[in-house]
C-alpha cells in the first residue's frame, strides 16, 4: 500500500472517529468517567488529521509549481 493511500485511510478513519465522538457528546452519551480518555483519543485523531492535511497541502503546492513550470515552457497558443 502506498504512503498516500495509508494517509488517506488514516485521515478517514480518524475523521470518522471524531464525527462519532462529536455525535455522542451532542447526545450526552459520554459519561463523565469516559470523558477525559475519549478527549485524549480525540486529540490524537486531530493530530493525525492535521498532519495528513499539512502533507496534502504541501504536495498540492508542489504539483501546482510543476503545472506553472509547464505552463511557462509551453508556447502561447494562437487563438
Amino acid at each position: 500500500m502506498t504512503k498516500a493511500k495509508k494517509e488517506e485511510q488514516a485521515f478517514e478513519a480518524n475523521f470518522r472517529k471524531l464525527e462519532g465522538l462529536s455525535q455522542e457528546l451532542q447526545e450526552n452519551k459520554v459519561s463523565i468517567d469516559e470523558l477525559v480518555p475519549r478527549m485524549k483519543e480525540a486529540l490524537e485523531s486531530i493530530k493525525i488529521c492535521k498532519s495528513v492535511l499539512k502533507e496534502t497541502k504541501s504536495q498540492l503546492a508542489q504539483v501546482n509549481e510543476e503545472f506553472e513550470e509547464l505552463s511557462a515552457l509551453s508556447p502561447a497558443s494562437d487563438s
